[in-house]
C-alpha cells in the first residue's frame, strides 16, 4: 500500500509499504481522507509535540512513522468476531486508545496517560518497521474508537474531528459561561473552532487575532464578532478593550505560544478571568506576577477524553459547528510531499486546513 513515511527530518517520502494486519481489539480502515494538522508539521520538522504536551519532555522520534490522525474510511476488516458488524461501515477514528491502568486512566484522566498509542504520531507501539497512522491506503485503527458517520456529514467534514476534540477539550477546561466575552489568540483551525464552540456555549461577544488575512475572513464568515489582524501596528489588546468598554474579556485562549502573547492574553483579562494555553513556542516564558492579581488564572490544556469525539462528532452532525470553511487545499496521497509543502509555508500557500485524498495512490 503507499503510505507517506516520515524516515526523519524534513525527510518524507511516499513509499509502498506492507499492508498492516489488525491485531486484537484493532481493525482495519481503507482511508479516503486525511488532513494534515500543525502537529504534523512540527513532526516533520523534528519535534515531537505530543511529549511534550504531554509527558513534559523532549523526545525523539522513531524512524518510519507514517503521518495522519485526522482521518475517516470504510472498515475493511476486523481480528475479532465481535466487531464484524462494523465491515464495510463508514467511519471516522479516533485515533489514540490509553493503557486503562495507570492512576490517569483510573481517575478519568485518560489524556493525561503516558502509556497512550496514538495513530499518526509514532507513540505508544514500541518498536516497528514502520509505525501506523492515517495518511496510507490502508491504516490500522482501535474498534473501540471507531464511530459510524451520518450520511449527510461529509469525509472531508469529518477529518475534523480529531482537531474538534481537541478544541473542545480546551473549551471545557476553561468553562465559558453565557455572556461570558471571549478571545482567541491565534485563528487556525483549532482557533477558529474553539471561537464556534465558544458561541455554541453562551459567549456574547467573541474576538480573534491573527497576522493572515486569510484565516481572518473566515473567522468573520463563522460569526466571531470582532478580528484583528495584528500583523502591522494593531494591537489585540487595545481593540478588545475598546470593544469591552476596558473592561477586558473573561476567558482567553492561546494558541499561539510566544512569550508576548501569553503575557497580553493575561493582560485582556478581566479579575477572575482565566487564559488557557495550548500551545508554548518557547522553553522558558516570563510575565509580570502583577497579571496574576484578581484571581486571574492561567490553565493548560492537553489533548483530549474519550467522551469528547461522540460530543464533537454531534456538534458536527448538527452544523452548530462548521469547517467546511476551512479547508483551501486538496491533494492526493501520492503528492504528499507537495502537499506538506504549501502546510509548511501558510503565509506564502494562504493554508488553513489541508487534505489529502487516500482513496487511491494516483
Amino acid at each position: 500500500m503507499k503510505a507517506v513515511v516520515l524516515k526523519g527530518p524534513r525527510d518524507l517520502m511516499v513509499l509502498d509499504v506492507p499492508k498492516m494486519k489488525p491485531g486484537p481489539g484493532q481493525l482495519l480502515v481503507r482511508v479516503r481522507k486525511c488532513g494534515i494538522c500543525g502537529s504534523d508539521v512540527r513532526y516533520f520538522n523534528g519535534e515531537n509535540p505530543w511529549a511534550k504536551q504531554t509527558l513534559g519532555r523532549e523526545t525523539p522520534n522513531p524512524p518510519n512513522i507514517i503521518l495522519g490522525h485526522e482521518f475517516v474510511g470504510i472498515v475493511e476488516e476486523v481480528c475479532e468476531d465481535k466487531d464484524s458488524a462494523l465491515i464495510g461501515k463508514r467511519v471516522a477514528v479516533n485515533t489514540f486508545i490509553t493503557c486503562g491502568h495507570c492512576t490517569f486512566c483510573r481517575n478519568g484522566q485518560e489524556n493525561l496517560c503516558a502509556n497512550t498509542k496514538h495513530l499518526g504520531h509514532g507513540q505508544g507501539w514500541g518498536v516497528m518497521d514502520y509505525y501506523p497512522g492515517g495518511m496510507a491506503e490502508y491504516c490500522l485503527a482501535f474498534a473501540s474508537q471507531v464511530y459510524e458517520l451520518p450520511d449527510h456529514v461529509s469525509d472531508e467534514e469529518a477529518t475534523f474531528l480529531d482537531p474538534m476534540i481537541a478544541a473542545l477539550h480546551a473549551v471545557d477546561i476553561g468553562g465559558p459561561k453565557p455572556l461570558d466575552r471571549v478571545a482567541v489568540y491565534g485563528a487556525g483551525p483549532i482557533g477558529l473552532l474553539i471561537a464556534q464552540y465558544a458561541k455554541a456555549f453562551g459567549a456574547i461577544l467573541t474576538f480573534i487575532s491573527d497576522v493572515a488575512g486569510e484565516n481572518l475572513e473566515v473567522a468573520r464568515a463563522l460569526g466571531v464578532d470582532l478580528v484583528v489582524n495584528v500583523s502591522g501596528q494593531v494591537r489585540f489588546l487595545d481593540e478588545v478593550m475598546t470593544q469591552s468598554g476596558n473592561e477586558g474579556v473573561d476567558l482567553a485562549f492561546n494558541t499561539v505560544g510566544t512569550t508576548e502573547s501569553i503575557e497580553e492574553s493575561l493582560a485582556i483579562l478581566k479579575k477572575g478571568g482565566t487564559v488557557v494555553l495550548l500551545a508554548a513556542k518557547e522553553d522558558l516564558i516570563r510575565f509580570p506576577a502583577l497579571l496574576l492579581s484578581g484571581e486571574r488564572c492561567l490553565r493548560t490544556s492537553s489533548n483530549a477524553m474519550y467522551s469528547d469525539f461522540p460530543r464533537a462528532l454531534e456538534f458536527l452532525a448538527s452544523g452548530t459547528i462548521r469547517v467546511a470553511p476551512l479547508i483551501t487545499h486538496r491533494f492526493s496521497l501520492s503528492d504528499a510531499v507537495r502537499a506538506f509543502e504549501v502546510a509548511c509555508n501558510k503565509s506564502r500557500s494562504g493554508a488553513i486546513k489541508v487534505i489529502l485524498d487516500c482513496s487511491s495512490g494516483d
